[in-house]
Parts: C-alpha cells; sequence; structure tokens
C-alpha cells in the first residue's frame, strides 16, 4: 500500500521522483512535514489549486478531474490515471481519531499486525497478569521491510512463522501529536521456532492463544466499556474491532466466494443470476452477485485497459467483504486479466473460502455475443480471452456454448456446494 504522508499535491513522492529529477517538475509541496525549497517558489499550480481546496493532493478533491486539470499538469500525462488509482486506495484506508487529537501530527509509528487464521480460530498475543488480548505485531524497524517485519513480530511473539499476503488494510489512528499507522496481513502458519519477548512482554505474562473468531470480536467490541478506565486498552480493542469485523466477520457461517473469472461476453452474468438462484432454491442459502461492471464506466468507442480494472477491483473485494460479513456468500462476476489483480482478489477475501470457476466458449461466439450486445469496444471480448489470467488451475470450467445457464449453475452447485 501507498505511504500517504509522502505523496505531495501532484500524487507524487519528491523522494527519487523522476520528473523531478530530470527538471520536468515545476515544483511540489511538503513531503513527511518538511518543505522543500521550490514549494514556495509559486511554480508549482497544483500546490496552490491542493491548498485553496484543503486537500492533501489533487485526487482528493471533490472536484477531480477538473476541467482545469490538464493545463495544471501537463508535464505529467499520467496524472489522471494515478490519482484515480490512489484515490480509490486512499478510501479504503480506515481512520481512528482520538478525543485527544490536536489536529496535527508531527510523529508517525508504523506497526505491522499478522492476522493468522486456523480453521476458525485466530492466533493471538494474550497477557496474562492483565488479561489483555491482541493481534500480534509490532514497531516497523529501520530498513526493515513490512512483510519482513510482520514475520518477525508474529515469530517473536507467538513462536510461529507465517508467510504474510501483501497488506490488506491500513488503519490510522491519530491521538495528540502522533499518527500511528497499522498495517495488516494475513498470513499462513510455516513451521515454528523459539518465542523471543521483550521484558515488557514477560512481566505481563504474553502467551500465544487460538482463540474462535466470534469470541474474539465479541472481547473486542467491548472496546467502549474502557473509556476513562483504561484508554489505552480501548483504543487498541477498537483498532482491532475494526480490522476483524472488517476483514473476517462471518467466517463462522462457511459461507464462501464463488468466482466466475472469464472473457466479455461469456456469459458470466447470466451465469451468475441462475447459480444465485439456484443455491437460493435448492440449499436455502443466501448468495449475492457481485459484479465488476457495476464499478466500471463502459464506454463502446472506449478500450478497457488493466489499469482500469486495477483502480476499481479492490472497491469490488470491499463490497464482498460487506457482504459476507452479512452472513452471506459472494457469486463475483469477474474478468481478470492480470496476476495483480488476481492476487488482490485472493488477499482482501484470504479469510474465506475462495472457489474458482473459469467460464468459457469458443472464440467465435465470443465475438458474436459482443456484436449482438453492442455496449462493448470491438475485439474487447477476444482480448480478454488471451489475456485472461489465471489461464488455468481452475477448480472448474463451463463452457457457456456447450451447455445452458442452468445446466451449468447445476454443475457449481453440486461440484463445489
Amino acid at each position: 500500500m501507498t505511504d500517504f504522508s509522502a505523496i505531495t499535491a501532484c500524487g507524487e513522492s519528491c523522494s527519487g521522483c523522476a520528473k523531478k529529477l530530470d527538471g520536468r517538475c515545476p515544483g511540489c509541496i511538503e513531503a513527511d512535514g518538511h518543505v522543500p525549497e521550490w514549494a514556495e517558489s509559486g511554480r508549482c499550480r497544483v500546490h496552490a489549486c491542493t491548498r485553496s481546496h484543503h486537500v492533501q493532493f489533487c485526487g482528493l478533491c471533490p472536484e477531480f478531474p477538473c476541467p482545469e486539470l490538464p493545463s495544471l499538469i501537463a508535464w505529467n500525462p499520467d496524472i489522471v490515471e494515478r490519482m484515480t488509482a490512489l484515490r480509490n486506495e486512499y478510501k479504503r484506508i480506515v481512520r481512528i481519531v482520538g478525543s485527544n487529537y490536536c489536529g496535527r501530527w508531527n510523529k508517525t509509528r508504523t506497526a505491522c499486525r499478522g492476522i493468522v487464521i486456523r480453521g476458525n480460530r485466530l492466533l493471538l498475543s494474550f497477557e496474562t497478569v492483565t488479561g489483555q488480548w491482541m493481534l500480534p505485531g509490532g514497531g516497523l524497524e529501520a530498513g526493515e521491510e513490512e512483510r519482513e517485519c510482520c514475520i518477525r513480530e508474529v515469530a517473536e511473539e507467538t513462536g510461529f512463522l507465517i508467510c504474510p499476503t501483501e497488506c490488506v488494510l491500513e488503519i490510522d489512528e491519530f491521538y495528540g501529536d502522533c499518527r500511528w499507522v497499522n498495517r495488516y496481513f494475513f498470513g499462513e502458519v510455516t513451521g515454528e521456532t523459539a518465542v523471543r519477548l521483550t521484558e515488557r512482554e514477560k512481566e505481563v505474562g504474553m502467551e500465544p492463544r487460538w482463540l474462535p473468531l466470534d469470541q474474539i470480536i465479541d472481547i473486542f467490541s467491548a472496546h467502549a466499556s474502557y473509556a476513562g478506565t483504561d484508554e489505552m486498552r480501548r483504543g487498541m480493542y477498537l483498532r482491532e474491532y475494526t480490522a476483524l469485523t472488517r476483514l473476517c466477520r462471518g467466517v463462522s457461517s462457511g459461507r464462501q466466494v464463488i468466482l466466475l473469472n472469464g472473457p466479455s461476453s461469456s456469459g458470466k452474468s447470466t451465469l451468475a443470476k441462475e447459480l444465485q438462484a439456484l443455491v437460493k432454491e435448492r440449499k436455502s442459502e443466501n448468495y449475492k452477485v457481485v459484479s465488476i461492471d457495476d464499478f466500471m464506466v463502459v464506454n463502446p468507442m472506449e478500450t478497457i485497459y488493466e489499469d482500469d480494472v486495477y483502480a476499481v477491483s479492490g472497491d469490488l473485494c470491499e463490497q464482498a467483504l460487506e457482504i459476507l460479513g452479512s452472513g452471506s456468500g459472494v457469486i463475483i462476476d469477474h474478468v481478470i486479466t492480470s496476476e495483480r489483480i488476481f492476487r488482490q482478489l485472493k488477499e482482501m477475501l484470504f479469510a474465506y473460502p475462495l472457489r474458482t470457476v473459469h467460464v468459457t466458449c469458443p472464440v467465435k461466439v465470443l465475438i458474436e455475443r459482443e456484436q449482438a450486445r453492442g455496449d462493448r469496444c470491438a475485439g474487447s471480448a477476444e482480448a480478454s480471452a488471451e489475456y485472461l489470467y489465471p489461464q488455468g488451475g481452475y477448480d472448474l470450467t463451463v463452457d457457456t456454448a456447450a451447455k445452458s445457464p442452468r445446466e451449468n449453475a447445476l454443475t457449481i452447485l453440486e461440484r463445489l456446494f
């Protein structure tokens, strides 16, 4: 995930920015609380514009993208695409503001925390002296990569070695004049090692414990009861409750994620609706359909690029998490054309069983369907079939030219439910 503390008005970070180094950048704003000498030169019109709208960077402006933008950033032709991606990522950061926050932070501490699940049980650090629970994790050391920090902290506190995902959630806390950045990673246990506790952790009798997810979420949900008596525990329990309810609520329901992945015009949307109805009819289970089309602005005259899909795929995953948290299952209708989109989906939905279905049909049929529907750029179906990711390794493959939607839905129901 992006370190937004270093992002300037134009969506770049001054440190190592190629546009600044080769002379294309006409100026910038504060980065990491420091004002570069060129920031007040008056040459950076993006800086002046963001200040007038009281936003950190252009993509957060309510008027973005405005008509004036092209003239402001002629030196950076990729800014709209980058700002859109940054805007979507920024919206997914959770912010918790304490009552004692002074309104401006000048100190930052970053911590990396592991969410390690076995069945329906979660790995936790428990202080036997204080009776306090927490997700294992701790502060990022100088020169340390975030995933390495997560591996080290979980191992030192619990004795379990893990293979972590990329960061799946950031929660920023603001207390006093400090910003506490908490990065969360799902982790899979790969082995065991010796526990290495700090002196403080030894004093409070820290031990690793496996607790049912529902039980620990219930414990963390009592965060408000510590207001006025134990502010540190209140804040920590609120943070952990927020993380777990956002990423893991509903795991114990047994609901799963069914990914229908296939090229444009392969018949995924019709199949998804048929499967939804069939699961309700045969299993009496509620599954909701989430389609990538609901997050895209499609113009039949414009090509849809991988960057366009990646920019909104995280929002699709967020909606899927909300549905799973409510106790319903999810059927995802997607066109995944890159490893990073597939990895993002797997990592954000890591806590839930994911079953993958390759929805396919002959290219000739794809082209005929694309021409008949008339709402896609010509060639999209064939291109998405060529670049579909992954090409293999699915739990099931169905051919929408060989069988009806009902027949394919029955096959999925019998094989995956």
